[in-house]
C-alpha cells in the first residue's frame, strides 16, 4: 500500500526536533551566564561594607582600593590614606563575629613594583601571571604568581618588610 501523509509533515518533526534542541542550549546557555555572573558579584560583594568598616573604625581617610587576599582566611587589604597624608595597608578580616584590623604604614615596607623589577631580575625567563599584596602569618606579603622555565606554577610570597622569599612550587599531575 502507498504512504498516505503529504512530504511537508516529515519536514515538521525534523524542525521540531531541531526546535527542542535549539530551546534547550538557550536555556543551558542562560544559566552557564548567569552562574558565571553571580560567581563575579560574590568577589566584590562585600566591598561596600569593608570600605565603610575601614573608614569608621581605622585611622583611614581615603581609600584608593580594596583587594581580597585568601592566606590562611580570607583577608580584604585596604589600600589607603590616614588624615595626615600618610599611605596605609589596613588588614581586614573576621575570623569570628566582629572584624579585626591590621594596620601597617606603607611608608615602612618596601613597594610593589620595585619588588617586581628585582623578581624579573632573578627569573628573566618566568611568565608572570599576577601579584597581590596579602598577609600570611601575619606579615604583609607581596604574592607573585609565575610560571617557570619548566612550565610549573609558582607561588613566591616576598616579605614587605625586608624583601627576603619562599616558593611554593606546583608541578600538575596529569602531564
Amino acid at each position: 500500500m502507498k504512504k498516505q501523509s503529504l512530504p511537508f509533515i516529515e519536514r515538521s518533526k525534523l524542525w521540531i526536533f531541531v526546535s527542542i534542541i535549539f530551546i534547550f542550549l538557550l536555556i543551558a546557555s542562560y544559566y552557564f551566564i548567569s552562574l558565571y555572573q553571580d560567581v563575579i558579584n560574590s568577589k566584590t560583594e562585600h566591598f561596600d561594607e569593608v570600605r565603610t568598616l575601614a573608614l569608621d573604625n581605622t585611622s583611614l581617610d581615603v581609600i584608593h582600593s580594596i583587594e581580597r587576599f585568601h592566606g590562611d582566611q580570607l583577608y580584604y587589604v585596604v589600600d589607603g590614606e590616614t588624615n595626615d597624608n600618610q599611605a596605609t595597608l589596613v588588614y581586614m578580616y573576621q575570623p569570628e563575629e566582629e572584624w579585626e584590623y591590621d594596620i601597617y604604614n606603607k611608608e615602612s615596607l618596601y613597594a610593589e613594583d620595585i619588588l617586581l623589577s628585582e623578581w624579573r631580575d632573578r627569573c628573566t625567563s618566568c611568565e608572570l601571571l599576577g601579584s597581590t599584596i596579602g598577609l600570611d602569618s601575619g606579615y604583609p606579603v607581596l604574592e607573585i604568581k609565575y610560571l617557570d622555565t619548566s612550565d610549573r606554577l609558582v607561588y613566591e610570597h616576598v616579605l614587605l618588610e625586608d624583601k627576603t622569599h619562599y616558593r611554593l612550587t606546583l608541578k600538575p599531575s596529569f602531564q
